[in-house]
């Protein structure tokens, strides 16, 4: 698997645990309902897309129509402890890749390399430079969709959406013969599921740079470099989060108003010397000239969602035994419970050794090779990794 293989993979995995509609009400009672009716609110607030009439579309049009699903998440703690709750309408993308004519690089959309984010963030603490963070909220809704994409809401989503605007809507809904509300409408902007959503708003990101005048480097092209009064002004970006520096406070600030000129004012902005950044704790104030990469709270969340108590520590990330591995009629699989468990904590350590913790590097990229039909063996040196993780929080 390459990095931005992994990146792509990993990110959304491992960040946030999404749920559906109905388990995240179960989960979160009426919060989930208030994130959900937001969420509906700031994609009409988009235009995102125009219902139509169900005799409006062809055969053709209805067997290729997207499924929308409404996820629900509890999303990381802020900086006073605070888990916020937030619904997404996603559109179901998987049937686009069976569309005529469709490839895998269609769909491909460049993520910033993580030695990207770490050696511009060298130079940063070096010059001493203004660092901001920032995140284009909706940013996938700040993109034109440029084809023909139908998408239809069923059941609670399409009720919520009638509830909020009746006239728009009501004309459109119909039933499905089980007595299900059916929605159908088309796709204006680049809704989030959409294999080609990400691209669009790419393209759209890096023509806003280089309009104000920055030039996209040529080995990473989520990379961006502008002279500014005599100094580099350099932007990161993956997806959504940029990480943007210069000399001067100013220029910063100047930057992030351009920015928001192009996507309606739609930004969070996050100064100062220590941030959240895709993940890692970034920061540039307790040893200036230097910045420090940890993954503290991170690590505290993998351990408190280990299935079982990890008694004790080791002094190892793994043991002499950690590439043996017994024949195939001698193995036992691990049921579907803990073969999943695996699979994810094994997504949460490739995330983790590539950014902070580079010394469990080696017993990561056995796990990534087992995790297919991982055994009882492999759960126990993915234990043993565990706990030799958690005796290194208290270091």
């Amino acid at each position: 698997m390459t990095e931005a293989e992994c990146e792509t993979h990993v990110v959304g995995l491992v960040l946030a645990q999404m749920y559906s509609l109905k388990k995240g009400t179960e989960l979160f009672g009426e919060r989930a309902d208030e994130a959900v009716i937001k969420e509906l609110s700031q994609v009409e607030e988009f235009e995102t897309y125009q219902p139509m009439h169900k005799h409006e579309l062809s055969e053709e049009d209805r067997k290729n129509a997207l499924e929308s699903m409404m996820k629900v998440t509890e999303k990381r703690e802020d900086e006073v402890g605070n888990r916020k709750i937030k619904g997404r309408l996603v559109a179901d993308g998987s049937k686009q890749r069976s569309y005529e004519g469709y490839e895998k690089s269609d769909g491909s959309s460049p993520t910033a390399r993580t030695d990207s984010v770490i050696l511009t963030g060298v130079i940063d603490a070096h010059e001493r430079r203004a660092v901001s963070i920032i995140d284009v909220e909706n940013a996938f809704l700040q993109s034109e969709n440029d084809q023909r994409i139908i998408m239809a809401i069923r059941g609670k989503t399409a009720e919520l959406l009638v509830r909020m605007k009746p006239a728009l809507y009501r004309p459109y809904i119909w039933y499905s013969k089980k007595g299900v509300p059916m929605l159908y409408v088309l796709i204006n902007k680049a809704l989030y599921g959409m294999l080609r959503a990400a691209l669009l708003f790419y393209r759209k990101l890096r023509a806003d740079l280089e309009e104000m005048g920055f030039v996209v480097n040529p080995y990473d092209p989520c990379v961006a470099n502008k002279d500014v009064r005599g100094s580099q002004c350099t932007v990161v970006w993956h997806v959504d989060d940029l990480k943007v520096s210069h000399k001067e406070e100013a220029v910063v600030t100047y930057f992030a108003k351009e920015l928001g000129r192009c996507n309606k004012d739609k930004l969070k902005i996050k100064r100062g010397k220590v941030f959240d950044y895709l993940g890692m704790d970034v920061d540039f104030e307790s040893c200036p000239g230097a910045m420090i990469i940890s993954m503290i709270k991170y690590l505290n969340s993998m351990i408190e969602e280990w299935p079982e108590e990890l008694k004790g520590t080791k002094v190892t990330p793994h043991g002499e035994h950690l590439f043996k591995i017994r024949p195939d009629d001698e193995r036992e699989l691990l049921h579907e419970e803990l073969a999943s468990q695996f699979h994810r904590t094994t997504a949460q350590l490739l995330f983790l050794c590539l950014r902070a913790r580079p010394d469990v590097q080696t017993a990561v990229s056995f796990f990534t090779t087992r995790v297919r039909s991982p055994d009882t063996d492999d759960w126990k040196k993915l234990r043993h990794c565990m706990m030799y993780l958690k005796g290194t929080l208290h270091m």
